[in-house]
């Protein structure tokens, strides 16, 4: 989704209004995700919902590693 076709997006200052990111594309989806978090990525992000499985994979493997 485009932000400016967001209901989310002001017009007026050019901003989420939310303060949420949009990457284009899956390497910077990536980085914004180990640099700001991935709460910071807006949930309407055609790549969001993937970095959320990678991230549920990646915690799955890590308490099989441990036990826990």
């Amino acid at each position: 989704m485009y932000c400016r076709d967001c209901a989310r997006y002001d017009l007026d200052s050019k901003r989420c209004k939310d303060s949420k990111v949009n990457p284009q594309d899956w390497e910077t989806s990536i980085t914004v995700a180990q640099v700001l978090g991935l709460r910071s990525i807006c949930v309407f992000n055609d790549y969001r919902e993937r970095l959320v499985r990678a991230r549920g994979l990646d915690t799955g493997l890590k308490n099989k590693e441990t036990g826990e």
